[in-house]
């Protein structure tokens, strides 16, 4: 008789308590939904790639609708190097980093603004948002940002010879500037493009830049020379904003004659007049002898005037 007047009490307290625990558990879950709602990151801007010494500004733009802002943290590379926490002063906090120049006066609360990049600014750049109590809520996201280095000045090119003739086996050389990435090598000889037997390499120096060589040989054809010669182009492109530059050489043919121009013949001969003691009166003396004769038919006219006015005597 016990037994049985317990068991229905036993059975009631263990529907209690799984109504309980699922109700709990409802509790939690509208919580959990709630804290992510709350706190959402909408977009995570950054720039990529950028120009050495260029100033760039990182953009974290989040939406709290019920929370607080608790902190903004950015790290590089899993290091923290900017902070802002409202309730701190200051609010905005530089943590040295290598690669990283932190300008406090344009950095707040949902932005951070670098000045004067260089290669060790490359890495992977994160953007974490707390929230304050009771959600402590926590959203991140991160991107890569990488660095480039443009040329200083073009290419440079060095030939086997100067002076050549149709038929003629020359070597070519053209060396980029350093940067990065490498910059592509092209070259024009005449006014053609020239592919053909070129090879190309590249050298990583210790600053972590990089120089481009090409090198060709080539067979001197009778298309390519105008006026005697023959312009050989190497163009250096780079792989950021196609940034051209270049630099040119010419080669002259073997059996050119070179025409003086019309300038150059007038000067030699004016040498050759003066040296042969030519009696061709120079510019000046001719305009000193315009003066005189001037003067002397003003000096004949106020002859004659007065010549005219005084009476003769009788």
């Amino acid at each position: 008789m016990i037994l049985s007047s317990l068991m229905p009490l036993e059975f009631s307290l263990t529907e209690m308590l799984k109504q309980a625990n699922l109700i709990l558990l409802v509790i939690l879950i509208s919580l959990e939904l709630s804290f992510v709602a709350s706190l959402r990151l909408i977009m995570f801007d950054l720039p990529s790639p950028v120009i050495k010494g260029e100033s760039v500004e990182l953009s974290c733009i989040y939406e709290l609708e019920t929370d607080s802002l608790y902190s903004i943290k950015w790290y590089k590379n899993n290091v923290e190097f900017y902070r802002y926490i409202p309730r701190d002063w200051p609010k905005g906090q530089f943590l040295p980093h290598k690669g990283i120049h932190v300008d406090l006066s344009r950095s707040d609360h949902d932005s951070v603004y670098l000045r004067d990049v260089d290669l060790n600014s490359t890495g992977v750049y994160r953007c974490e948002v707390s929230a304050e109590a009771p959600s402590f809520a926590t959203a991140e996201m991160e991107k890569e940002m990488v660095v480039h280095v443009q040329p200083s000045e073009g290419p440079k090119i060095i030939s086997g010879k100067q002076v050549v003739k149709v038929g003629d086996v020359i070597d070519l050389s053209c060396l980029s500037a350093k940067s990065k990435p490498a910059s592509t090598l092209r070259w024009i000889i005449g006014d053609e493009p020239y592919t053909d037997n070129s090879s190309f390499s590249t050298t990583i120096h210790e600053d972590g830049l990089i120089t481009t060589t090409s090198d060709v040989k080539y067979i001197i054809q009778g298309q390519h020379f105008i006026n005697g010669v023959i312009r050989v182009k190497c163009i250096a492109i780079s792989a950021h904003r196609d940034l051209k530059m270049s630099s040119e050489i010419f080669l002259r043919g073997e059996n050119f004659v070179h025409r003086p121009s019309h300038l150059q013949i007038r000067e030699k001969l004016s040498r050759v007049e003066k040296g042969s003691g030519s009696k061709l009166m120079p510019p000046l003396s001719k305009h000193i002898l315009c003066i005189v004769i001037v003067l002397l038919n003003v000096e004949q006219m106020f002859f004659n005037y007065y010549s005219h006015q005084t009476p003769m005597p009788t």
